[in-house]
This record gives structure tokens, sequence and C-alpha cells, in this order.
């Protein structure tokens, strides 16, 4: 009878390990759960017109290592530099994004700093400096799957671009060196103030100036020239006027050393040594208040 017993024992112990072995094989060939459908943004190099206009071009990436495809419903973007909202991107446009693959959007932004003054004024409160500006473009993508069930994905990117700034013109006296009868040698002494960070490097420059709303003078120069990074220099521009063909209360204002109302326009090409922007052209046309002096 023992033996009996010792038998039934045994077989009872081998089902309950076989049984055993083969839960422990279903459980190691349960499939892995899939990975998260993941967005991303990635910037490309900032690439400058001007001084004022450039383009940030952007690719939003969008895996999806599952085995089902998905539909890509709609894409809206924004751009932001300094915190101050300069641009948006929006597509409806459908877009598939197969099983087990990614799919990489192009996008590119264009940015003009002449319609948001302040971003191109100071960085530094942003997260750029006084060379940079600090932007922020941020994406949402709406996806379908194939069971019409619908999510949305975000995505965000920050980065930095150079910030390059007009110089700044003014006439800061009006000399008489020599006067005989109603010819006079002038001597305009203009300042040329640099607010970059880098230097400036002038290739030409050519000008107009106008007292009381009459031209006095005009000319350029060819020779090259440079105003420190945050500095300023002087250039000095001699001329003659021949007052016969003026109206007779400009001599007197010249004369009698009377403040003169002066407009100084025109334009300079300069390099910057940067390779964003290695030249530019800047326009000018400042109008101010100077005393002739002797």
């Amino acid at each position: 009878m023992s033996l009996i017993l010792r038998a039934i024992k045994q077989i009872v112990s081998a089902s309950l390990l076989a049984s055993a072995l083969l839960l422990t094989g279903c459980a190691t060939q349960r499939p892995a759960p899939e990975s998260p459908v993941s967005a991303s943004l990635k910037a490309g190099p900032a690439i400058a017109q001007d001084q004022f206009r450039l383009r940030l071009p952007m690719t939003l990436e969008l895996d999806n290592p599952g085995r089902a495809a998905l539909t890509v419903e709609s894409v809206d973007c924004s751009l932001a530099v300094n915190g101050e909202k300069v641009g948006d991107y929006s597509s409806s446009e459908p877009r598939a994004a197969a099983a087990g693959a990614a799919l990489a959007i192009p996008l590119e932004f264009p940015v003009d700093l002449r319609s948001a003054p302040d971003a191109a004024g100071g960085g530094a409160a942003a997260g750029g400096s006084a060379s940079t500006a600090a932007w922020k473009a941020e994406a949402r993508i709406t996806l379908k799957e194939a069971r019409g069930r619908s999510r949305t994905l975000a995505a965000s990117a920050r980065g930095v671009f150079p910030i390059v700034r007009d110089p700044r013109f003014r006439i800061t006296s009006i000399r008489i060196e020599r006067d005989l009868l109603v010819t006079t040698n002038l001597r305009l002494t203009l300042e040329i103030d640099n607010p970059n960070a880098f230097p400036l490097q002038f290739s030409s420059f050519v000008y107009n100036f106008y007292g009381e709303g009459r031209a006095w003078v005009d000319g350029g120069s060819d020779g090259p020239e440079t105003v420190p990074a945050a500095s300023s220099m002087t250039r000095i521009l001699r001329f003659t006027m021949n007052f016969a063909d003026q109206d007779r209360r400009l001599l007197d204002l010249v004369a009698n050393l009377r403040a003169v109302r002066y407009r100084l326009s025109g334009e300079a090409r300069m390099a910057t040594g940067l390779d964003y922007l290695p030249t530019f052209v800047s326009h000018f046309d400042r109008e101010g208040v100077c005393a002739v002096e002797r």
C-alpha cells in the first residue's frame, strides 16, 4: 500500500512541476509592451538674409516604434524670440508614419526683427546676451491610430542666433575753417557708433548732407576703416560751400555761428567678421541740430 501511495505522490509532483514549467514558458513568451510614439524638434543653424531678416530651419521628427501605422492629421508650431511671438506654422496635410519607422517634417521660420524691435534690443533678460537673441519653438502634433483613436504629442526646442545692429551716424560739429566773401570752407565731424559686440569694417561710405532743407554736400570714400566693438570713431568731412547760390538767410546763420538743422543720409557697406553674416549694407537717414563753430 505504501508503495502505491509513494507512486501516486511522485506522479502528482511531476504533474505540478510540468504545469509550473508550462506556465513559466507562457510567461516568457508574452510579448513586450510597445515603445510609445515620440516627437522632437531639431534646429539647424540660422541663415541670415541681411542684418534684420533671417530664416530658422527646423525638422520635426516623429518616431513610431510600434507595429501599426499612424496618420499625422495636423501640425501646429510657433516661434518666439526673447519671449515675443514672431512666427507660426500650421499644416493639416495628412502624413503617414509607417510602423517601426521615423517621419521627418521639414519646417522653416522666417524672422524679421524690424517688426519686433524688442527682440533685437537686449537678449540677456530672455536667455540671450548683448550679441545674441534667444528663441523657443513649440509644436503640437495630432495623430490618428488605425482604430480611429486620436492622440496629441508636443515637442519644443531652444537656441540662440547672433544679433547684428546698424551703426549709428550723427554730426557732432560744423566748423568754419576759412571764409572769403560768400565762399566758406567747412568741416563736418561725423561720429559713427558701433553698438555690436564685434568690430565693423567699412569698405565704402556714401553720404548726402543737407542744412536747413538745402543740399550742402555729397561724397564718399572707399578706404577701409574699422569701428571697434561697442565703441565709436569720428570721421572729418571737408568741403567748400558757395553761398552765392543759397538763400541769404542761410549765409547769415553760418556767419553768425547759429544752430543749423541738418539731415544726413546715405549708405555704408561693412564687414562683420562673422560667418553668419560676413557683410551687409546699412542705410541711414538722420536729422538733428548742430551749432556752427569757428
